[in-house]
């Protein structure tokens, strides 16, 4: 098999939920066609500041959160593998090349040479086997993404195998996020592991300029491996949460990337300011916790899940709520990859008279059901609850404190909830949603018809192979109304200085450079 691999995994747009924009500026007059500057050095432009609405949990290499968190810890880590910014194929990282045996049980890292960590020590298989054995033995947010993995080995100073219980279709895709990180194994026991670990990666954060939760500062490492593709000397990472902060500190200068509402893009410059819509940024969906109606036995009907669905009025939802910056969606798989089916949508048109006909059939009319009020829910709760009276039944939203909302949906205590996924890998998706493992599906709900997808997707290396499972997956959970998708986000960014986007990638130093 070849660098790209035997599968193509596709993702979709940048998001501040699962991935992070590729941005660039125009390169200097005197610098080369490819960018860089004519003594094959990194051409310097303007430091970058982007807004970031979250700060990283950790720096340690097993608590990475990925998302808009990767502009901190994807400037210092290299991953072992990338994501190509057009194809969105995997493409080699830290690893030059990767192969599975035939049944997916071993896969098999090539690493680059001469590869260093920011101390000067050497970038090994020691190093990245250890890393991965490290994270396997670390409970914490990368520690489920290695459940399969039974051993990481150094075959010699540049090859290291993978050993797995059975074949991951997910594994690779995580190389290219916070599971495929390498770190400085002298370093493991260290207590600045979580806040200013050695890393591979393009740039060191400037500890004595850092203020960890609001502003993270990184110095471009003048001895990494590819330091010509990393055009800023330094970079900015400041922590604005609130939309109205972000949009100051743009106005201000104080940062010159950041997302913006379009109410407030109005507000700015055309001429001073480039903007770039992202479509399907977001999913936002309602996820239905209990499918096999353990505690809540209305869930387990099928009829009161389609009915559920029927209720949604989203084209109304996207220019009422979402002020037009959304699109309808009626599949959870993103339209890019490869197991959506434009055939499939329209099954569940807004029709909550044909709704509450299903919930009057199956006899539970008039039930009610609790459901998390978070962050994400405020704008949304009066036509959600509304919907659901709609068709005969009632939500009931409990308060949740912001640290408890991935708990909450774990809990047992709700049958529903409201959430936000970031664009992702189509056997990502399969198993977020569907699999009894699957974070979406708490409750481990399966049957025989889904364990036969998951039988062949699980024991399939070759992904094309594999692809009619994936679809026959998407189409029964549509059937079966297992999810209610609500709309796909669109985000808007707006830049300065030169700066644009152009692409998407979950490396930072690949995130934003330079253009002519």
């Amino acid at each position: 098999m070849s660098t790209t691999a035997r599968r193509r995994l596709t993702i979709g747009a940048a998001t501040a939920v699962s991935a992070v924009l590729l941005l660039a500026a125009c390169a200097p007059a005197d610098s080369a066609p490819d960018g860089s500057s004519p003594s094959g050095g990194s051409v310097d432009g303007p430091p970058l500041s982007v807004a970031s609405v979250s700060a990283p949990n950790s720096l340690d290499p097993a608590q990475l959160t990925d998302g808009q968190q990767a502009l901190v810890w994807a400037s210092i880590y290299d991953t072992l593998l990338t994501r190509d910014n057009e194809t969105a194929e995997l493409r080699p990282g830290a690893a030059e090349s990767w192969e599975y045996n035939e049944d997916g049980t071993e896969l098999t890292l090539t690493l680059r040479p001469d590869m260093t960590f920011s101390n000067g020590n050497p970038v090994n298989a020691e190093a990245v086997a250890g890393t991965m054995r490290r994270t396997m033995q670390t409970p914490g947010i990368v520690q489920p993404k290695y459940a399969l993995v039974s051993d990481a080995v150094a075959e010699d100073d540049l090859t290291v195998k993978v050993i797995f219980t059975e074949f991951d279709p997910q594994f690779t895709w995580n190389l290219a996020l916070g599971a495929g990180v390498v770190a400085d194994p002298s370093t493991f026991d260290s207590p600045e592991l979580t806040t200013n670990p050695v890393g591979s990666g393009p740039f060191t954060l400037d500890t004595a300029s850092t203020v960890p939760g609001t502003s993270y500062v990184l110095e471009r490492r003048d001895d990494y491996r590819a330091v010509e593709e990393v055009p800023f000397p330094k970079m900015t990472v400041r922590v604005l949460q609130d939309p109205t902060a972000s949009f100051n500190a743009l106005q201000a200068g104080e940062v010159n990337a950041a997302s913006v509402r379009a109410q407030f893009a109005d507000q700015l410059d055309p001429n001073s300011y480039t903007f770039t819509d992202i479509s399907n940024s977001s999913l936002l969906f309602l996820d239905i916790l209990d499918r096999g109606g353990e505690k809540w036995p209305a869930l387990g009907d099928v009829r009161v899940r389609q009915a559920i669905n029927y209720a949604l009025d989203r084209e109304s939802m996207v220019s009422g709520i979402y002020g037009g910056a959304a699109e309808p969606a009626e599949q959870i798989f993103i339209e890019s990859g490869q197991v959506y089916d434009a055939e499939l949508d329209g099954q569940y048109p807004y029709d909550p008279e044909l709704g509450k006909r299903l919930v009057e059939e199956s006899g539970f009319a008039g039930e009610t059901f609790q459901i998390p009020s978070t962050y994400l829910t405020t704008t949304i709760e009066p036509t959600l609850s509304q919907a659901f009276a709609d068709i005969g039944l009632g939500l009931e939203w409990v308060p949740v404190p912001p640290q408890q909302a991935q708990s909450a949906l774990t809990s047992g205590d709700f049958g529903l909830a409201f959430q936000a996924l970031g664009p992702n890998s189509d056997p990502a998706d399969a198993f977020y949603h569907f699999a009894p493992s699957g974070f979406g599906n708490p409750r481990g709900y399966t049957n025989e018809t889904l364990d036969g997808f998951f039988d062949v997707i699980n024991t399939t290396v070759d992904f094309d192979e594999a692809l009619p499972a994936y679809r026959g997956l998407n189409e029964y959970a549509i059937e079966q109304a297992y999810v209610a998708p609500v709309v796909w986000t669109s985000t808007k960014w707006a830049t300065t200085d030169g700066i644009e986007v152009i692409g998407t990638a979950p490396q930072t130093f690949r995130i934003f450079g330079y253009t002519d």
